[in-house]
């Protein structure tokens, strides 16, 4: 996350505002890299989402001032800037790993998590593409472009914490089986995003439901025979 484009649509300077706030004005592009023809510099893909129109508080405005020319030049623009900015995959790597401190504790006395997780080539490479293409699309479309992004934001900051348990058969190299149940503990099961091996470039949530309900059928199946 992070890379994305901001601009402005010359032909709404100066028409009258409207009410956008609440209103799902949002929009997605969805994946489109390395479906039919593969990209030279990455493997897997990215999407967009972005948005645009008029809100309480004026969004993406570049303007500079003050007094009453500032703010009739930030009246006039509010209603025309469009942003989006791209969401990613990220791959695993077995270098990407989380343990149990050695040193710091909670308050009650059980060891805190320790993550090492950095982003790969691949990532880096694929934020470039990003910008690049943001960029490309909106000069198509005739915006005039106010910023360009080209930060990829701190590991972890994309909201979906996905990963650190596992799911697979073999027990020496996951954690969890096809049902996301525990190999070593077979009364635990661990039915949120943490089964996942990598993050993919949508939104995990209805993933995650489909996966829960097919281990909670599991279990309570596993109930009624003993097993559990």
């Amino acid at each position: 996350m992070g890379p994305g484009v901001a601009g402005r649509a010359k032909d709404l300077v100066g028409k009258p505002p409207t009410l956008d706030d609440g209103r799902p004005g949002g929009f997605y592009l969805t994946r489109f890299r390395n479906l039919a023809e593969k990209h030279a510099k990455f493997i897997r893909g990215y999407g967009f989402e972005g948005g645009s129109g008029s809100a309480m508080f004026p969004r993406g405005t570049d303007t500079h001032g003050f007094g009453a020319s500032f703010k009739e030049e930030v009246r006039k623009n509010q209603g025309a800037f469009i942003g989006m900015g791209a969401f990613g995959e990220v791959l695993s790597r077995y270098e990407n790993y989380v343990e149990l401190d050695p040193v710091v504790k909670d308050k009650w006395g059980i060891p805190s998590l320790r993550f090492h997780y950095k982003f790969g080539d691949n990532e880096h490479r694929m934020a470039e593409d990003m910008k690049e293409t943001a960029q490309e699309m909106f000069e198509a479309a005739g915006f005039e472009i106010v910023h360009v992004s080209s930060r990829v934001l701190t590991e972890g900051w994309s909201i979906h914490e996905l990963g650190t348990a596992r799911m697979g058969n073999d027990p020496k190299t996951s954690v969890l089986n096809q049902f996301e149940q525990s190999h070593d503990v077979k009364n635990l099961f661990v039915v949120d995003g943490s089964a996942f091996v990598n993050a993919s470039c949508q939104n995990p949530t209805w993933t995650i439901m489909a996966l829960c309900w097919r281990s909670c059928d599991y279990l309570a199946e596993e109930l009624r025979k003993g097993n559990l």
